[in-house]
């Protein structure tokens, strides 16, 4: 890492004084794919700077560039008015820089505090890990952020919101002064967002600079200080928030007219949403899965031995048991999904959506009830059944269920389709086939790739997950699974996704869709079931559709007892 003192044009910002970062004319290419040009770059000290643009526009990149991640292929980098050239993320934290990125670098298997600690371990003498000392520090630090969790469990054992709390919480026990913030909000329910940027603003209040890369509007137009908005690898404006609106927002990311895309007032939070009900598909009421009375198992519980009561050869026998001090994940749940219908699941995070996720892809034990596909016991069913039968899965974490990040775009566009007929004679793939497959998924979601044999890591998060969208509802699915679909996504590509989702259910396909984002499941599903606790509290139908309602539900209240 090297800090120059190079003569330069100073570039003061509105207020007069100069820029904590600035970047000018930073450009990155991958191959023939330019995916940031000559882009400039100011943010002042102690601001909120949000970044924003369509899939691909170049937003994580250029924050990778100035957390040390990639190293320009032209431009220049100042921080605190010095040139800095950052070989590696060390370079940028020694400058007090940290970055957490939509997919968390926490180790499930490691607790709370040594994720936290991991690479700056306070020692005593002679090297030896001071864990006092650092059980001291973590817990007042984390006292800022309101976030006491067990520090000696498993770090898997935290919800989504605690982890995206540890991965902050991992910036300032480095001193981070600037904090690089990817869709942080991604993956969170509504509590849980205004909890974090209650914490943003804190961090804020005390003088620390964060950079917000977000596609949701009013995130930026309600939090941030300034924006930038990137479309096509250039910057389209800077602007501070308060002289802009939706509207232009939404115009200057998408290039068009932004009434053709979204109803601006969706950028702000609403207490009824209840856009024209969707045509009904032709063959609607079939029913497609029947989730009856399911018991499954929390994470925190274990495999323990016991004798069979007739020996088998071995003598013994392994059994799933929720442990006292877990409970269950799912408990007591009974659901039914029609062919035609997109039915929501809605509840605060941690209530039971990744176990009943994991239960119906075949990948956690079904400990009592039963998961019927159009009647059959799809329960006792392998993953690759259930897929062979015309299932389909959208999981939130792309990264460790949906992709092989060091795969070709090519390769990851039939995952799980090796066995499709279309694709393969006796073993042997058809090359022209696989291609023509994977061009046609690409097409249909307006994928950015550099090409169909870069390694699918090299492209954007959002144009990850469009691909795994695509190749999902590929063919005649039956029935889609889907948990977070939208993670990612822009305006555009949200969209689309829903569009596509409602067109396979005219066809016949059934839907269940598990998501955090409650206007995102009134706007677009049919029927909306509370997931609390482990189970299905109650069921909204459209005309009954109610945010304050619906929100009550999630924390196990009515209505009634919400409001008193």
């Amino acid at each position: 890492m090297h800090t120059h003192s190079a003569p330069r044009a100073e570039t003061p910002t509105t207020d007069g004084a100069l820029p904590l970062i600035e970047m000018r004319q930073v450009t990155k290419r991958f191959g023939a794919l330019v995916a940031c040009d000559a882009i400039d770059l100011q943010v002042a000290a102690g601001a909120l700077h949000a970044i924003m643009g369509e899939n691909g526009a170049g937003k994580t990149t250029l924050m990778r560039m100035l957390y040390g991640y990639y190293a320009p292929d032209g431009g220049e980098i100042y921080l605190r008015g010095k040139r800095v050239q950052f070989r590696s993320p060390a370079d940028a934290i020694a400058h007090h820089i940290g970055m957490v990125s939509q997919h968390y670098s926490i180790i499930p298997e490691l607790s709370a505090l040594d994720n936290l600690i991991l690479g700056a371990e306070p020692t005593r003498v002679a090297g030896w890990l001071d864990r006092a000392a650092a059980r001291a520090r973590a817990e007042q630090l984390a006292d800022a952020l309101e976030f006491q969790p067990d520090w000696n469990r498993p770090a898997a054992d935290l919800s989504v919101a605690a982890r995206q709390k540890l991965e902050i919480l991992k910036l300032l026990w480095r001193d981070a002064e600037i904090l690089i913030l990817d869709e942080p909000t991604a993956m969170l329910s509504p509590r849980d967002v205004d909890t974090l940027f209650e914490v943003l603003m804190r961090l804020k209040a005390q003088g620390r600079t964060i950079l917000l890369v977000t596609h949701k509007l009013n995130e930026a137009l309600r939090y941030a200080d300034c924006v930038t908005v990137l479309r096509g690898g250039r910057k389209i404006a800077d602007s501070p928030t308060a002289a802009v609106d939706a509207q232009t927002l939404t115009r200057w990311i998408i290039g068009e007219d932004a009434n053709a895309l979204i109803d601006t007032e969706s950028a702000f939070p609403r207490a009824e949403v209840k856009p024209a009900p969707p045509q009904p598909s032709p063959q609607a009421g079939r029913e497609t899965l029947l989730l009856r009375d399911l018991y499954v198992a929390s994470d925190r519980g274990g495999w323990e031995v016991q004798s069979t009561v007739a020996p088998k050869p071995s003598g013994m026998r392994l059994t799933y048991v929720a442990s006292e001090r877990s409970g269950w994940g799912v408990q007591g749940l009974s659901l039914t999904v029609r062919a035609g219908e997109i039915v929501g699941i809605a509840g605060v995070d941690g209530s039971g959506q990744a176990e009943l996720m994991e239960a119906l892809a075949g990948l956690r034990p079904v400990a009592r009830g039963e998961i019927l596909l159009q009647g059959a016991p799809m329960h006792r069913w392998s993953t690759a059944r259930r897929i062979q039968a015309g299932v389909r899965y959208l999981f939130d974490d792309r990264f460790r269920r949906m992709m092989a990040p060091q795969w070709s775009v090519l390769e990851n566009a039939i995952l799980g389709a090796q066995r499709d007929p279309d694709l393969q004679t006796l073993g042997w793939f058809k090359p022209r086939a696989v291609r023509q497959r994977a061009e046609q998924l690409v097409q249909r979601f307006q994928v950015k790739i550099p090409s169909l044999r870069a390694p699918i890591v090299q492209l954007s998060g959002g144009n990850q997950q469009r691909l795994v969208i695509a190749r999902a509802l590929h063919g005649n699915p039956r029935l889609l699974i889907a948990y977070a679909p939208t993670r990612g996504l822009d305006i555009r590509g949200a969209q689309a996704t829903y569009e596509a989702i409602r067109a396979a259910c005219q066809q016949g396909m059934a839907a269940l869709v598990i998501a955090f984002d409650l206007d995102e499941l009134m706007e677009h599903c049919d029927r909306i079931a509370v997931l609390f606790k482990g189970t299905i509290v109650q069921e909204f139908t459209r005309e009954a559709f109610s945010r304050e309602a619906i929100g009550a539900a999630m924390v196990g209240a009515t209505l009634q007892e919400a409001t008193v």
